[in-house]
């Protein structure tokens, strides 16, 4: 099923007194919502009649956060931790509402941004199929740039650590500073008799 988006990012209708800061989707009231990503859920607020009336706040692992509102029913607390597809709560039209709809925002860095890169997963969070494909992408392992360097940093210095703890072990260092130290004196011990020997012949 595809809801019809009735208002976008930042328009502002007559009825709003500041831009949008998110996107409505008109849905039937208490059409199951689900996470579309896995977080954590940061806050759950019952504002009455006002602004969006109930809503959840969820923490992306990559720090942003979703906030669903205007719902009928909340279904998650405060410090639940949510998976792809799990269910957050059911539509409505509470709060600041001219109908039953879906207002769903995201926020990064305490401000908001534009929702639009969402819209086909709020489209599809109750797609049987899209839901299984973006569940096995969640449990897919990836690393960033940073993840891999810090892999490899981490490999490195374990291999240091084990060669210097080989090299520290097996080595006898005060026969091999003696062995090192011994050569010079040879040499100049050599050396000296050879020149006292000259010496003698001539005086």
């Amino acid at each position: 099923m595809t809801y019809r988006i009735t208002s976008r990012f930042l328009e502002q209708e007559p009825f709003r007194t500041r831009p949008h800061t998110g996107i409505d989707f008109a849905m039937p009231e208490n059409t199951p919502l689900r996470s579309i990503k896995d977080g954590i859920v940061e806050r759950v607020v019952d504002f009455g009649s006002s602004n969006i009336g109930k809503g959840v706040f969820i923490k992306w692992q990559d720090g942003k956060t979703a906030i669903y509102g205007h719902l009928s029913q909340i279904t998650v607390k405060q410090g639940d931790i949510v998976k792809v597809g799990d269910l957050i709560g059911y539509s409505g039209n509470t709060g600041h509402s001219t109908g039953a709809h879906l207002h769903f925002a995201v926020k990064e860095g305490g401000r908001f941004i534009d929702p639009s890169p969402y819209i086909d997963l709020i489209q599809n969070m109750n797609n049987p199929s899209f839901l299984a494909k973006m569940q096995h992408a969640s449990d897919t392992v990836t690393l960033n740039g940073t993840q891999f360097i810090q892999m490899i940093s981490d490999t490195l210095s374990s291999i240091k650590f084990q060669f210097i703890n080989i090299f520290v072990r097996e080595v006898d260092y005060y026969s091999l500073i003696l062995q090192i130290m011994k050569k010079p004196f040879q040499f100049l011990a050599c050396h000296t008799s050879f020149l006292y020997d000259i010496l003698w012949c001539i005086f």
